[in-house]
């Protein structure tokens, strides 16, 4: 094979594989949760079944500039990250500026949280939790004052424009949310749930 042409093939490879740019999710199906959290504080209360996660909490620093109190989720926007393969994601921090350890029901290590959107009038879910048939499976994750945790979330892109907020759901029917942004969503999100093997279930 003619050396220039090998060189402009090899080029073209090159070209190809690494110049793949990231993208907005655009899907029609609703995802499973994904956000994973592990503990400081082990659960010694529960059977097993913790999860595999290397999302560890941290201690708030300055650079964070977190003017909200107590315990709360936020969603930064201003940083856009890698929520999956070429798939764009910001930020979602849950910290607790508290004066208590916050402790959350988790399942495989995985947190009570969906996104859901302001659409119609009123809040939706676009995704939902897989609930587990093992007892083994669910457990308590602790976070410490002055300590949070960030997660990754997809920055989704539709047909339909909407408010999105993150929902994390703590015991006895409370919950906590997060600020909301504007994003786009498919009509599918709100009603499809997506089959147990996801290619976008991320750990």
């Amino acid at each position: 094979m003619n050396k220039h042409l090998l060189i402009f093939i090899v080029f073209i490879h090159c070209s190809i594989s690494f110049g793949q740019t990231q993208k907005d999710l655009n899907t029609d199906e609703m995802l499973r949760g994904y956000i994973y959290a592990k503990s400081g504080i082990e659960d010694s209360t529960a059977a097993g079944g913790f999860g595999v996660t290397r999302n560890t909490s941290k201690k708030i620093n300055d650079s964070l500039n977190f003017s909200e109190c107590g315990f709360f989720m936020k969603i930064d926007t201003c940083i856009t990250t890698v929520f999956a393969e070429h798939v764009n994601g910001y930020r979602l921090f849950i910290a607790n500026k508290s004066d208590t350890v916050v402790a959350l029901v988790a399942s495989d290590g995985r947190l009570n949280v969906i996104a859901e959107v302001y659409y119609q009038n009123k809040w939706q879910p676009i995704e939902y939790l897989l609930r587990s048939w093992c007892g083994n499976s669910y457990h308590k994750v602790y976070l410490k004052q002055d300590e949070y945790w960030v997660c990754i979330i997809p920055n989704y892109d539709g047909k339909l424009k909407v408010k999105l907020r993150y929902k994390l759901i703590l015991n006895k029917g409370k919950y906590i949310y997060s600020n909301a942004i504007q994003t786009q969503i498919n009509s599918g999100q709100l009603s499809k749930p997506k089959g147990y093997k996801s290619q976008w279930f991320i750990e």
